[in-house]
């Protein structure tokens, strides 16, 4: 038989782009459009929605350099990785900035006909001539060093929500100039949900840069799923088993491809069948989704412990107090966006020292929210604050979806609520 596939390069989660990749027309086309018109791109949308495939899909390799941002980077580290991955060596000079920092000098690696970032040797050579110095923190003295060695390719920086609030700021302001005073184009890759992020940072972006919501897959994208995968592995999924995993799993394109993976190793499937195979007749879906969802349970209950924990012990415990909300509220509130307000409430139900849990000293613990996952290790993050709209929202949805199989109390002792609770009730 031609064409052998193995289910792992379907449905697996991987470095690789799925073999099922759907183009949605709402994302990809959108994408696509974007680039040609000399723009800077935001992708953004929950954790495992497909906006690295993206990317990958379309765009050659060979079009861009990327970075993966870190909670620990400034605007300098941005800016020296973007100069390395262009093709620079970058080392700390004894030249002094304005505000008393190191400059850092630049030069080109020779050796080969082509050096990092396509430079070729005599315009390394050139450079290295100059004995160029910057200072990483200004934003025109990087654009004059990129086009130095002519630089034209797209700048990809994912997981930019990892990045300080205020170096994501900061990177708003260095965005509107690459805009006005190069051709250079970043694509911006961060787990967020509301299509005015940057421009909320950076009111001057508006017009300059275009979101795209990789969130959003409809029932007939994955219907279109289900049709390629079943074309690549020669399967067919009953329409009852279609149906259900589209009304289950709550838009995670993440879950509903574990689901079928799982599915197809139950019944021993591992590549392209000589002859066409149904599968997952008769199961129960909701045991299946739960199925899938124990595999993250270690995951989220030392998300739930660690992060209860807070930095260190505070009387209020506003740590403990928020995921109580997260616990207890209803969902659809958390997907479309949690006003701070009604958090206090939900948490006022039954804080001990409700009348001392102020706004103010919410928000503060809001604010360091993310920090608090990153430093736990919680990679994707479970939830996060949006300052500007004062809203809480869960950005991985599997998380939701696993909650609903899990018990109350359970969920109470992981982050230490549950004696108390049980007293109040």
């Amino acid at each position: 038989m031609e064409n052998i596939v193995l289910v792992d390069e379907v449905f697996r989660t991987s470095r690789d782009l799925p073999k099922n990749y759907i183009s949605r027309k709402h994302v990809d086309d959108l994408f696509v459009d974007s680039l040609a018109k000399e723009t800077h791109i935001v992708i953004h949308g929950s954790s495992k929605q497909g906006k690295t495939s993206l990317r990958k899909k379309n765009l050659l390799e060979g079009e861009y350099i990327s970075i993966t941002c870190s909670n620990t980077w400034d605007i300098a580290d941005i800016n020296e990785s973007i100069l390395k991955k262009a093709g620079y060596q970058v080392v700390v000079s004894e030249s002094k900035t304005i505000k008393g920092t190191n400059k850092v000098s630049l030069s080109v690696g020779l050796g080969g006909n082509k050096i990092g970032g396509d430079i070729s040797v005599e315009l390394a050579k050139q450079i290295n001539k100059q004995s160029l110095e910057l200072d990483l923190n200004n934003t025109n003295d990087v654009i004059s060093a990129l086009k130095e060695i002519n630089f034209n390719k797209y700048i990809v920086l994912e997981d930019f929500h990892y990045l300080k609030v205020e170096s994501q700021v900061d990177f708003t302001i260095s965005l509107k100039a690459y805009h006005e005073e190069s051709h250079l184009c970043f694509i911006i890759v961060g787990v967020w949900l509301e299509d005015d992020r940057l421009t909320t940072f950076n009111g001057d972006l508006a017009g300059r840069i275009v979101s795209i919501n990789a969130d959003q897959w409809f029932d007939e994208n994955i219907d279109e799923l289900f049709t390629v995968s079943e074309a690549l592995l020669n399967i067919s999924f009953p329409t009852e088993f279609k149906t259900a995993v589209k009304d289950k799993c709550n838009g995670s394109i993440f879950l509903v491809q574990q689901l079928c993976m799982k599915v197809c190793e139950a019944q021993g499937i591992t590549k392209t069948q000589e002859e066409q195979t149904e599968v997952a007749k008769n199961i129960d879906i909701n045991k299946e989704i739960k199925s899938v969802l124990d595999m993250h349970t270690g995951r989220f209950t030392k998300f739930l412990m660690d992060f209860s924990a807070g930095f260190q012990p505070t009387e209020l415990e506003l740590y403990k107090w928020i995921l109580y909300a997260l616990i207890t509220i209803d969902d659809r509130f958390l997907i479309e966006g949690l006003p701070i307000q009604a958090l206090r409430r939900q948490i006022n139900l039954a804080h001990p020292k409700k009348s001392e849990v102020s706004l103010k000293k919410l928000t503060g613990a809001l604010n360091k929210s993310v920090t608090l996952q990153l430093d736990n290790r919680t990679k994707p993050i479970v939830f996060e604050y949006d300052s500007n709209r004062s809203r809480v929202k869960v950005v991985d949805k599997s998380f939701l979806l696993w909650k609903q199989f899990q018990d109350l109390d359970g969920l109470l002792e992981y982050i230490d609520l549950d004696d108390l609770i049980k007293e109040m009730a």
